[in-house]
């Protein structure tokens, strides 16, 4: 039999919308069901607050049955549905609260090593997770960490309340941690290392969206915070036992905390002892430690000193920051514990701010034997492969097999890309007969070999671009071909096989012939980019774009004098007129074109859409036809009736170019000049001088261009 479930009117509800969700469109479900909420729930009805009339009626001549019959299967008891009108003056100073608190802004690149690195985006690594290695090994540390990662965006943003659980996709951790799916559900099974880390939660239930049953929910696991090494468990427990804790439990504590870490716990590693395998994974703290050993719960001052040595010895706050670029792109080259190795090296490193002193050179000593035990790697051979031999041994005689030259070529190609991180520098003997090493250590990521050869030909492609007086022609010809890359597929775009989602979607030179609508400069210029690039492999084509796209913004709102036809005092006009309708980012502000519009319209469209590109783009079609008198009419009209729907074509291809791009065309075009975009040539090559005045007007543009201009 199926478990019953109970529900609070305010869980059932929420249950519903999602079920709906799942069953309408996304523009429907936007535009009608998202905006409701549950007002309360009395005499066994569901009073449901709604934006306006029209959605008021909307939903209830739609939804109405719909909805009391889910719910009444939910709530195990007939109930009935009523939708409300939000009251007016509540919901107008809600909508002006939220536009007055919203915040735009973005990010200037210096360079396009910066665009690609984005150097910001960072995740904690705690160097505590360190000493770890030696008992689990790297590839399930960057798994915690992957974990931790997914937990905190998953739940950012939001208030945390007591076990707030969040759910996410195998495949976002796996890029964390730079393993596959397969390898990720192994490391999951009963008997892994990473039981020391989480533990899988019995199974629940939970309510099946398209049924209205119960079902056996997924999979779900539980994050330990804190936890301590069994070696430094061990390590604690004796240097409390013997300075009497069971006797004086504040003064051992407090002795503990004043002490150095190093005369507690062992450095840099502790080796594992030799039963280590038969140990169950049993999670513990700091805390839980002195617990055992006083007998009872910790209480007033005793929680107060716990605290204190639980910072000391495995502080949360001391951490390194471990770039995204480097998890998603170099972790998968370099492997788990070659990486791991940089980051060892990397927490040995610092900067002084107060001398500008940077140490970025560091011994380590105890040979490949003390690097292999310090990452938990059990073969110190896997160590001397990493790094170029010190002395030339003799060349191996006769002819090698196969299976020998593929994995020399690998470990040689494991070197050279280690080598852009650490170079060892220099040696020393110590007293013990054992090497010391000294490390060159790399603190910043370098790109990788295909970054490298994309920032080269983006950066000669914008000189020779700039030189040739054809930078904004680049520019237009870049987000086109973006553009094409996000919209739904509906046929082959240029040069793109298109696959079920825009992710898929693939460039394949052989097919396209994307540079025919360029002047010949462009296109040579693009060809020559071409050539040095390998477009056919992974998202080569795409990190074109996005160094074109990030570069496009700031290339056009420098203050500088450039090879373009505009001199400063246009551009700062252009500046000035291209304001009044955009937001802080450039981009069209939908509030602001619908200034002319009354209140209702205005609200509802402003709340409806979430973006201005369909209102312009119907603007531009309506324009361009002579036939329609009123294009911002239209425009509404046309949302309204088919939200968030574009009038495609050129129109659409128009309205997606930078507000400065199209302001900079119709200028153009009242000037008598003959603009060179293939889009606008399409639509207003035989248009009045009245028709593009118009479009003018309906964008609320002040251009000051007078008729005898030109």
């Amino acid at each position: 039999m199926n478990k019953i479930v109970k529900f609070s009117p305010e869980k059932a509800w929420q249950t519903a919308i999602t079920n709906l969700e799942s069953d309408m469109s996304r523009t429907t479900f936007n535009t009608w069901v998202k905006p409701t909420h549950l007002v309360e729930f009395a005499d066994d009805t569901f009073i449901i607050g709604c934006v306006n009339t029209d959605s008021r009626d909307w939903l209830t001549n739609r939804l109405t049955t719909t909805l009391q019959r889910f719910l009444t299967g939910v709530l195990n008891k007939e109930v009935k549905v009523r939708f409300v009108v939000n009251d007016n003056a509540t919901y107008d100073a809600v909508v002006s609260d939220q536009e007055n608190n919203l915040i735009e802004f973005g990010v200037r690149y210096s360079s396009i090593r910066s665009i690609l690195l984005e150097p910001e985006r960072v995740v904690r690594f705690p160097v505590y997770y360190f000493r770890w290695l030696p008992y689990v090994g790297s590839q399930i540390v960057f798994l915690v960490m992957a974990l931790w990662q997914e937990y905190y965006l998953a739940s950012g943003g939001k208030i945390r309340k007591a076990n707030y659980k969040v759910s996410v996709r195998a495949e976002r951790i796996c890029q964390w941690a730079g393993i596959s799916r397969a390898q990720f559900f192994r490391l999951l099974q009963a008997g892994s290392s990473l039981e020391w880390f989480a533990r899988k939660i019995d199974t629940d239930y939970e309510l099946d969206k398209r049924t209205g049953r119960t079902k056996k929910s997924s999979n779900k696991y539980e994050l330990f915070d804190s936890a301590l090494t069994p070696g430094d468990a061990e390590d604690l427990r004796t240097f409390l036992i013997t300075h009497g804790i069971k006797n004086s439990p504040e003064v051992a504590l407090q002795l503990a905390i004043k002490t150095n870490p190093k005369e507690i716990l062992q450095y840099p590693v502790r080796l594992l002892p030799d039963d280590f395998d038969k140990l169950f994974p049993c999670y513990q703290t700091v805390q839980s430690i002195i617990r055992d050993l006083i007998g009872h719960r910790l209480d007033g001052e005793l929680i107060n000193l716990a605290d204190q040595l639980a910072a000391r010895l495995a502080a949360q706050s001391d951490f390194i920051l471990v770039s995204w670029y480097f998890l998603k792109n170099w972790l998968p080259q370099l492997g788990s514990d070659a990486a791991m190795f940089v980051l060892v090296l990397r927490n040995l490193c610092y900067f002084n701010d107060e001398t500008g002193e940077i140490r970025d050179e560091v011994w380590m000593d105890g040979g490949y034997e003390a690097i292999a035990n310090r990452l938990g790697i059990k073969n110190q051979r896997v160590v001397a492969n990493w790094l170029p031999a010190r002395i030339e041994r003799g060349k191996h005689k006769g002819e090698l097999s196969k299976r020998t030259r593929e994995e020399l070529l690998r470990r040689q190609r494991l070197q050279d890309l280690l080598t852009l991180f650490v170079k060892r520098i220099d040696h020393q003997v110590n007293a013990t007969g054992t090497y010391g090493w000294k490390f060159k250590v790399q603190r910043t990521d370098p790109l990788t070999p295909q970054d490298q050869t994309i920032q080269q030909a983006a950066s000669s492609l914008f000189a020779k671009a700039e030189n040739k007086g054809v930078l904004s022609e680049l520019k237009t010809w870049a987000s086109e071909l973006a553009n094409d890359c996000s919209k739904p597929p509906r046929a082959k775009s240029r040069g793109m096989i298109v696959g079920s989602t825009p992710k898929q979607c693939k460039w394949d030179l052989r097919l396209s012939d994307f540079t025919n609508d360029c002047s010949e400069t462009l296109k040579d210029i693009l060809n020559d980019c071409f050539e040095t690039l390998d477009l056919q492999s992974n998202d080569c084509f795409e990190t074109l774009l996005k160094i074109l796209k990030s570069f496009k913004d700031s290339e056009e709102d420098k203050d500088s004098s450039s090879t373009q036809d505009s001199s400063i005092p246009q551009t700062n006009r252009l500046n000035q007129t291209v304001a009044v309708v955009t937001d802080s980012s450039g981009a069209w502000s939908l509030d602001k074109l619908l200034a002319r519009a009354d209140k209702k319209n205005r609200v509802f469209l402003v709340g409806q859409e979430k973006s201005a590109t369909p209102f312009v783009s119907w603007l531009i079609h309506g324009a361009s036809q002579p036939g329609i008198q009123n294009p911002y009419s239209l425009a509404i009209a046309k949302l309204k009736e088919n939200p968030g729907i574009s009038a495609g074509g050129a129109s659409e291809r128009l309205a997606v170019l930078p507000p400065r791009e199209l302001v900079r065309l119709i200028e153009q075009s009242l000037l008598l000049y003959s603009p060179t975009d293939r889009n606008w040539r399409m639509l207003f090559s035989e248009a009045k001088r009245d028709r593009i005045q118009l479009l003018a007007d309906s964008l609320g543009l002040v251009l000051g261009i007078k008729e005898g201009n030109g």
